[in-house]
């Protein structure tokens, strides 16, 4: 066994001994590069349609990157885990979101009430039945409702993902052998260190 053989089993060893908590992902980000992913994007105003006795919801679809945080960490830093989703200079077009009549008749209210996270939740259900186009004699509803929250965009479960070329494959690989795995082992070597420091920080800001 070569010397490079007995260093790779080496940190492999070490990080099975470590917390699975703290990992470190940059490897993601280089395969990620070259991808894009079909996702949705809702933002206020937002555009309420009604058609063949149907609510539809207005969204932009958009393609969409994904960016990894360049460290995972379920405990220690775990308010900075979520992946990001940026949007790419392709081309958008708008899709209607089947929503409830409920949901509907709400929105059109003066006194109503919807964020839009809960619409997303909303549309991700009915989205196998999204359409592109509006039904014949489909007409907009005037939204009276107050709108809060921040904009949403998520990823299409459906979307085909594109492969990983060989030379990104290999990129990722060597990314992940020589600053991934080192990293997390020392990292997770790191965490008693700066666990205290980190700890009085929150405290005072929350003071």
């Amino acid at each position: 066994m070569n010397y490079r053989c007995i260093q790779q089993s080496v940190l492999i060893a070490a990080m099975a001994c470590l917390s699975s908590c703290a990992y470190m992902q940059t490897h993601k980000n280089i395969e990620e590069a070259g991808r894009q992913h079909a996702g949705y994007h809702l933002n206020s105003p937002l555009k309420l349609y009604k058609g063949g006795g149907q609510y539809y919801l207005q969204a932009e679809q958009q393609q969409l990157r994904i960016h990894y945080p360049a460290i995972h960490d379920s405990i220690f830093l775990n308010q900075n885990n979520a992946l990001t989703l940026t949007r790419t200079s392709g081309e958008t077009s708008n899709v209607y979101f089947p929503i409830s009549k409920g949901t509907g008749e709400v929105m059109q209210l003066q006194n109503g009430y919807v964020e839009l996270e809960t619409l997303k939740d909303e549309l991700l259900d009915g989205q196998i039945n999204s359409i592109s186009s509006l039904p014949a004699g489909a007409h907009e509803c005037t939204i009276r409702s107050t709108v809060q929250g921040e904009p949403v965009t998520w990823l299409a479960p459906a979307a085909t993902e594109p492969g990983t070329n060989t030379g990104t494959a290999i990129l990722s690989t060597l990314d992940k052998v020589l600053v991934d795995w080192p990293g997390t082992v020392l990292y997770n070597l790191a965490i008693p260190v700066m666990a205290p420091f980190v700890f009085f920080h929150q405290f005072l800001n929350e003071e």
